[in-house]
């Protein structure tokens, strides 16, 4: 099983990620996440407010980074079931772009705001062990309440190392 950022150690200048006309580079992608990854050190769990962008992408790298779990908050989720899903999973800071309005219920989390475009951070962390907790993902809650399902990394790894065969992804 390999790594779950082999292209973030290299540090290339190829494009890691899109979103619109927005994108990162490797290097630029391993030093913004290297920078948010060092401010939740100590968390021991992070929600993500989870929208189709840049901050999102490098928001939930990063607390892979640090060996935080994060657990992804979908916007468009009811009040109740957000009150919920945040009280179960406890996290201690909410990882959002700057200027996203945030729902009432987690003005009691410490708010990161994801700078895509920071550098200067120290090197990339060794990766956890592969049990780790990487992803706390909530069900639907169709027969009651939701349930967090806890992804290991082991589990995120496998799964884009099957689709990488599957599809026949190259570098």
């Amino acid at each position: 099983m390999s790594s779950l950022f082999p292209a973030l150690a290299a540090g290339s200048n190829r494009q890691a990620l899109r979103f619109g006309d927005r994108s990162l580079t490797h290097a630029e992608l391993a030093a913004a996440a290297g920078v948010t990854a060092g401010r939740l050190r100590g968390a021991e769990r992070v929600a993500v407010w989870a929208t189709a962008t840049l901050e999102t992408a490098v928001g939930v790298v990063g607390a892979l980074l640090a060996g935080v779990p994060a657990v992804p908050l979908n916007p468009r989720t009811g009040a109740r079931e957000l009150e919920h899903i945040v009280a179960d999973s406890a996290p201690s800071r909410v990882l959002a772009a700057p200027g996203d309005r945030l729902p009432p219920v987690l003005d009691a989390l410490e708010r990161v705001d994801v700078d895509v475009r920071a550098t200067g951070g120290a090197p990339l962390p060794p990766e956890p062990p592969a049990g780790s907790p990487a992803l706390v993902v909530y069900t639907s809650g169709t027969t009651g309440p939701p349930k967090g399902a806890v992804l290991p990394r082991r589990a995120i790894t496998a799964t884009l190392d099957a689709l990488a065969d599957a599809w026949g992804w190259t570098g």
